[in-house]
């Protein structure tokens, strides 16, 4: 019963993608572009990929391109010499005085003998020519991933949020991969495709002039079509890329939502989910299909038209006697071994196109950052002030979630967030770490504007740490490293200990048996979510910055680890600027102050006697709370 459910399913998509690669190849006049899916940062133009390409460290130098031209000149030159060679063939043989040893059959030997030593040649450089080429487009492209990943870190956060974490993936890794894929196996032939047609219609012009115009006859012929579909070509293949970028993104989502997932049992829903993307991807990928057929026809169709009309202008100028009959051999020659030189300007110029667009996708990656660099003033030398005047914000496609908020943190104060879920708690710790861009307001971090400055002053003056924490692969000293390169073994212990990770707990010794050594992260022995907050925790105490943000980053403690929890988060937050979303109620009574929210407005401020004392919404809540608190 299943078999038959699922291809049941399966047939009517089968046939869709069927019917929409026929209706995409003989839909001639008015050439398919396909809707794109919702893409928040369009690829570069061809002529601004090239110019970043030239910023990158290894980019070609004056030196490499000529030496790379010199090469497949010499390349050309000996694959002229051969139809030439073979075309003096048929007139020493038929008793015509040749350059190169006279007539008969000794001067037609003499003449296969260079025209073999020249495919040598011929193949020589052509190795050569690709090992070079292949080298370059290999090294730039590990150029360009460290210039996405540099990008991509010194970007304003909710640039890279709007972008998806899928969409990003794939731009710092499919992206450039396929596009090298495409150009290191076809990198030398394009140079020497591109640098062949004058030399070819050199060759041919030196035999009669006109030759020429059956090769421009033949390319007026088809240019009309072929230009029409290739200016499609780049709005398919990002949309293909999108599709792409869509997949990975639900794939992620579907990976780091497991647990959820599998507690809900919404494992059928996430499979038709990821089912329905990667069929929108497939799809995609489909209906850039009938265009690379459509350039393959049109080549085709431009080759046999050049070949026939060489041979019919060939027979009548012997006729004619302007031409002998080894001068007109070598000029069919010549076309039938331009043949798949044609095949490459046609067909990849499809495949280039692709790779074009998906190189395009990851520059325009790497070059978001330079659209946001904001002057940077000093850092933070001690704890600041935080004030927020008329703040706004609202979701794109949403209502309105903090409505115009005014509010005035001092400097080595904690304020507890407390309210409902979806009050705004949540929205407003990240529009003061930089999550988010204010929809109006201002946000001061003493007297800067974080308006003003850049996504990176932010992060390095305002730390927040959420539940949702990341343990970096590698040794848990070089995790923790992240945050104080330079610290010492001790110091890192010391930071630890701060937490409730001492070497002498049985937490530490349990999770960590070779010390600092011990590897973490990704591949390794999956450690427990309060383990992992300790972590976060223990570099938000080594790297000490004045203002700090904690959002929830407790509230995932079992009771047996919450008061550790605490405790660490009452260390990290003693002394700096504090602001903490609080979850559990016990973070909010050991606070300065409470701030209750409603709706993204604040319905509730004081300590937590004073509003305990008033007997409304917080008093409410914590009597709830610490009556659950002591049956517990």
């Amino acid at each position: 019963m299943t078999t038959g459910k699922n291809n049941s399913t399966a047939d009517p998509e089968k046939k869709s993608l069927i019917t929409r690669c026929f209706q995409r190849f003989f839909q001639r006049q008015n050439t398919f572009v396909p809707a794109l899916a919702s893409d928040a940062l369009a690829p570069e133009s061809l002529g601004e990929t090239f110019r970043f390409f030239t910023t990158l460290p290894h980019c070609w130098s004056r030196r490499w391109v000529l030496g790379i031209i010199a090469l497949h000149s010499v390349i050309l030159s000996f694959f002229v010499l051969q139809s030439t060679v073979f075309g003096h063939v048929v007139d020493a043989l038929r008793g015509t005085e040749v350059p190169v040893g006279g007539t008969g059959m000794d001067a037609a030997l003499i003449l296969i003998a260079i025209g073999g030593l020249s495919l040598i040649v011929d193949a020589l450089g052509r190795a050569l020519s690709e090992y070079f080429v292949g080298l370059k487009l290999r090294t730039l492209s590990v150029d360009l991933k460290r210039a996405c990943l540099d990008s991509v870190l010194r970007a304003p956060i909710p640039e890279v949020m709007k972008l998806g974490t899928g969409n990003v993936i794939t731009r710092m890794t499919n992206d450039v991969d396929d596009s090298m894929r495409v150009l290191i196996p076809i990198g030398s032939r394009i140079i020497n495709t591109v640098l062949l047609f004058p030399f070819t219609l050199g060759a041919l012009v030196l035999i009669d002039a006109r030759f020429l115009l059956v090769f421009l006859v033949s390319l007026v012929l088809v240019y009309p079509s072929t230009k029409k579909t290739l200016r499609a070509l780049p709005q398919v293949s990002n949309h293909m890329s999108v599709a792409e970028a869509q997949r990975n993104s639900t794939l992620l989502d579907t990976l780091r939502g497991l647990p959820t997932l599998r507690a809900f049992h919404y494992g059928d829903w996430a499979l038709e989910r990821m089912k329905k993307n990667s069929w929108a991807a497939m799809q995609a990928s489909a209906d850039r299909v009938p265009y690379l057929v459509r350039l393959l026809y049109c080549g085709q169709f431009a080759y046999g038209a050049w070949l026939i009309g060489t041979i019919i202008l060939a027979l009548w100028l012997v006729h004619q006697g302007s031409v002998s009959e080894g001068q007109a051999a070598s000029a069919i020659f010549l076309v039938v071994r331009a043949e798949i030189h044609i095949f490459n300007v046609v067909f990849f110029s499809g495949e280039i196109q692709a790779a074009a667009t998906m190189l395009g996708r990851a520059v325009s990656l790497a070059k978001m950052q330079q659209a946001s660099d904001k002057p940077e003033p000093a850092n933070l030398h001690a704890p600041a002030d935080i004030t927020l005047n008329n703040l706004r914000f609202t979701y794109p496609g949403g209502g309105e979630v903090i409505p115009p908020l005014n509010l005035h943190l001092q400097a080595h104060t904690k304020t507890a967030l407390v309210g409902a879920s979806g009050a705004g708690k949540s929205t407003l710790a990240g529009l003061i770490a930089g999550l988010h861009i204010p929809t109006g307001g201002q946000i001061l971090i003493g007297d800067v504007d974080t308006q003003e400055v850049s996504d990176a002053w932010t992060a390095r003056n305002v730390t927040l740490l959420s539940q949702e924490v990341h343990v970096f692969s590698g040794t848990l000293r070089q995790d923790l490293q992240w945050a104080a390169p330079s610290a010492t073994d001790e110091q890192l212990l010391e930071a630890l200990a701060t937490v409730g990770l001492s070497t002498k707990t049985q937490a530490f010794q349990r999770s960590f048996p070779d010390g600092l050594d011990t590897l973490v992260g990704a591949g390794e022995e999956e450690m427990s979510p309060e383990i992992a907050q300790q972590i976060a925790l223990a570099r938000v105490v080594l790297r000490q910055p004045h203002v700090v943000i904690l959002d929830e980053a407790t509230s995932e403690a079992g009771s047996e680890h919450a008061h550790t929890l605490e405790r660490a988060a009452m260390a990290v937050t003693e002394g700096k600027t504090a602001l903490v979303v609080a979850h559990r109620l016990d973070q909010a009574v050991s606070a300065d102050r409470i701030i209750v929210m409603e709706e993204g407005r604040i319905v509730e401020d004081g300590t937590h006697d004073q509003l305990v004392a008033l007997g409304k919404r917080y008093a409410q809540l914590y009597a709830r709370w610490s009556g659950n608190h002591h049956k517990d």
